[in-house]
């Protein structure tokens, strides 16, 4: 238990260490923050979900006014 609290704060100083001396920095930020294509995405994905959930709401509307038309054609 102890040895494995060592080791990872071991390598964590080792990574820091190694950062700093090749100016990884902004390499990590990039890779671990969200960049502007990251966000566009993120809207994408709700665009076509609140989409989605429309066409299904709009199907299901239509399903029902089917419905309704074929009880009026057999009233007649």
């Amino acid at each position: 238990m102890l040895q494995g609290i060592l080791v990872k704060k071991v390598l964590d100083l080792v990574l820091k260490q190694i950062f700093k001396q090749f100016d990884l920095n902004k390499i990590n930020k990039y890779v671990e923050e969200d960049n502007e294509l990251d966000v566009q995405m993120k809207q994408a994905y709700k665009l076509i979900d609140k989409q989605g959930k429309t066409i299904e709401s709009n199907e299901k509307e239509i399903a029902i006014l089917k419905k309704e038309i074929k009880k009026l054609k057999k009233e007649k």
